[in-house]
């Protein structure tokens, strides 16, 4: 199972590698001049700054996005799924900007003119997505 994150903001790549390793000092932090890879039990996550995703998705959702992640999901930790909303609350508390983040190539949450809103109806499964672990205010909606 994956995920594609892609955010945006006002940081520069060094400024944004700087806050998540002083927000994440609990977890696995591996960087490069180019890449920010953070390794949990429920997931790892690899961040870098443009590419061809970040310029589709922010055409798809028409919002301004910078930097893209690619978070490899261990389905094995039972807590994955609420670790990884944890994991992004804290991110989005803490940085500012537009962001989506899609689950199988479904889209799972948007952040959007400081709104998030959050759709695990294309997910079929039988209990709700923990979006509570954000701990943000959230709506729930259709994201196209």
């Amino acid at each position: 199972m994956f995920c594609n994150f892609y955010f945006g903001g006002y940081s520069d790549f060094s400024e944004l590698k700087i806050s998540v390793a002083r927000l994440f000092q609990d977890v696995d932090i591996t960087e490069t001049d180019d890449n920010l890879t953070i390794s949990s039990d429920g997931f790892t996550l690899s961040i870098k700054e443009g590419g061809y995703g970040v310029m589709f998705a922010s055409e798809d959702y028409d919002i301004e996005l910078k930097f893209s992640g690619y978070i490899d999901i261990i389905v094995s930790h039972t807590n994955w799924a609420y670790e990884l909303m944890v994991f992004i609350g804290t991110l989005l508390n803490e940085m500012d900007g537009d962001c989506i983040l899609e689950l199988n190539d479904k889209s799972i949450l948007l952040r959007k003119d400081n709104v998030i809103t959050v759709d695990d109806k294309k997910l079929s499964g039988t209990v709700n997505f923990p979006f509570y672990g954000l701990g943000l205010v959230y709506q729930i909606g259709d994201i196209a």
